[in-house]
């Protein structure tokens, strides 16, 4: 192939991937989806949304003061819980939408404690699930926010010890950095799952550094910290 030849052929092949790139861009229509309510809570707002935006979490209520958190996937809006408050709220959820994270209150604004909320676990209190952190007369009010792989969660409380209200950061230790499979080990288990997802796009577990993208950064995760936990 000519020098000519090889620049035409390069020439077509810039104009073909420009024209796909466009077509896929004009393809995507902007959308509006308005979420509902809960049964008995007819009015909603939405606090926080997984990355790929397939889960939403906020919290329904009646009047201020009397309200449920939900966590919106489909269509169907779910009650969370209170932890036998009158109020709870969603403030945060994790990138793939299974971890979400906020408070609870009595109808008075009153005794405020962050929760957790998971499809496994339910809703529990962070204050009892992370007793052992606290120091007598602390507490942790309200959760705010999620990192993307749900081990870390930062919000509000009283720190007895200082004696005023601080910003706090929770680090849960779950799951391990390259722990894809959330066994609390990782191993073969987790390399495989990454090289069989390898090249893939979209916010899931294999996709350890939340980038959209499977690819070798996520295997050198699991690489690099091979055998931790086991």
């Amino acid at each position: 192939m000519t020098r000519d030849s090889m620049l035409r052929c390069g020439a077509l092949l810039s104009a073909a991937l420009l024209s796909l790139m466009a077509t896929v861009c004009w393809s995507q229509q902007p959308s509006l989806t308005w979420l509902g309510g809960l049964p008995r809570y007819s009015q909603s707002i939405a606090y926080g949304v997984s990355a790929d935006g397939r889960v939403v979490v906020g919290v329904a209520f009646i009047v201020v003061g009397l309200g449920r958190a939900f966590r919106w996937e489909n269509g169907v809006m779910q009650d969370l819980g209170t932890l036998g408050s009158d109020y709870s709220f969603a403030r945060g959820v994790s990138a793939d939408g299974h971890i979400v994270v906020g408070g609870t209150e009595d109808a008075a604004g009153r005794n405020r404690r962050a929760l957790r909320w998971t499809a496994e676990r339910g809703i529990e209190d962070l204050n009892l699930t992370y007793a052992q952190l606290l120091t007598p007369g602390s507490r942790l009010a309200t959760a705010y926010a999620v990192s993307p792989d749900g081990r870390y969660i930062v919000g509000t409380g009283y720190n007895a010890a200082a004696n005023r209200w601080e910003a706090f950061l929770l680090d849960t230790g779950f799951p391990l950095r390259g722990d894809v499979d959330r066994n609390g080990c990782v191993d073969d288990a987790d390399l495989l799952r990454v090289l069989f997802a390898f090249g893939g796009q979209g916010y899931r577990n294999e996709d350890l550094n939340w980038d959209g993208a499977i690819d070798d950064a996520d295997l050198l995760i699991v690489l690099f910290r091979f055998g931790s936990g086991c």
